[in-house]
């Protein structure tokens, strides 16, 4: 009996590190995001440790920034999130230069009668910054990058 209890003071203590870290935050944070834009969850700004949730109502648009965390795991963390959603959301066909990012991904939602993307940010190791920032939005029209290859797109310049 006390060897069970034990294990459960063990498991919940690792349950409870396991939820403050980065990666675990950003995940859920996306999954708060897809709900408040797709199913008009009632999300509001917050702002945590390492990660901080913005939204908007007009546009439909909601945010996620990491500040901590190794870039390649929060970014799975965030993928994973977002591949749970039944919107089928694959990466789009068309991709971007990630000029001072590790990596900049577009996923689009199944064709359908919504027009939802998820852009995805991802720092470079040791960079500064944000180590994650992920949008989520619903435009009026489908991005025509979702479904074809338009060459390799640069962020502007500004």
């Amino acid at each position: 009996m006390r060897a069970a209890a034990l294990g459960l003071v063990i498991a919940l203590a690792a349950g409870v590190a396991a939820r403050a870290e980065p990666a675990y935050e950003a995940g859920s944070a996306m999954g708060a995001c897809l709900a408040a834009v797709i199913d008009r969850a009632p999300v509001v700004d917050v702002k945590g440790h390492d990660v901080a949730i913005h939204r908007e109502t007009n546009p439909n648009a909601c945010t996620v920034e990491a500040s901590a965390g190794v870039p390649s795991e929060v970014r799975d963390s965030v993928v994973a999130a977002i591949a749970k959603r039944p919107e089928r959301f694959a990466p789009a066909l068309t991709h971007w230069d990630p000029v001072d990012y590790a990596s900049q991904e577009t996923f689009c939602n199944a064709p359908g009668r919504r027009n939802l993307n998820v852009l995805v940010s991802t720092a470079k190791p040791g960079a500064k910054g944000p180590t994650l920032l992920a949008t989520v939005l619903e435009a009026k029209d489908r991005d025509e990058r979702c479904d074809r290859d338009v060459g390799l797109q640069r962020p502007p310049l500004g």
